[in-house]
């Protein structure tokens, strides 16, 4: 009980250690640019990572360990997601404490998600729901970010 009291603190205080927290740069955009009403898009998500750390992909399963990279989308009329969040480009690993395998980006981290757009204008609003950990010495931080998305 005592050693699961101990990790549970460390977990907890490596994932809410804010001073280690990065300036992710986040970018995101719709392409085609000139899509219209019917077309198939993709919105790209992609972020800047600083030296030294790693952003989780999207593209594994982990009941334990690593949390998956996820978007989620607001109510919208504006479009229609027809297939899974993909991570473009991601490096696979497995976790050693874990044993799971997982994906994961250093440097650049992209992400797109392919939607039928149903209307020629609007926005489409969400956020973005991640883990990032300075490879040096494995502290995490949960990233959350808020996105909009001018669909014109």
């Amino acid at each position: 009980m005592r050693a699961f009291l101990l990790c549970s603190t460390l977990l907890l205080s490596s994932i809410a250690t804010a001073s280690d927290d990065p300036d992710l740069q986040w970018h995101w955009h719709v392409e085609p640019a000139s899509a219209r009403s019917g077309d198939e898009i993709e919105l790209v998500f992609t972020a800047e990572l600083p030296d030294g750390f790693i952003l989780y992909a999207s593209d594994f399963k982990a009941e334990l360990g690593p949390r998956p990279a996820k978007v989620s989308f607001e109510s919208s009329d504006a479009i229609e997601i027809t297939a899974p969040l993909q991570a473009i480009k991601s490096q696979r690993r497995t976790d050693q404490t874990f044993g799971t395998e997982y994906s994961y980006f250093a440097g650049h981290a992209e992400f797109r998600q392919k939607a039928r757009l149903l209307k020629n204008e609007g926005s489409v609003k969400g956020r973005i729901d991640a883990q990032t950990c300075q490879e040096k010495d494995g502290l995490c931080v949960l990233v959350r970010e808020t996105f909009a998305i001018d669909l014109r």
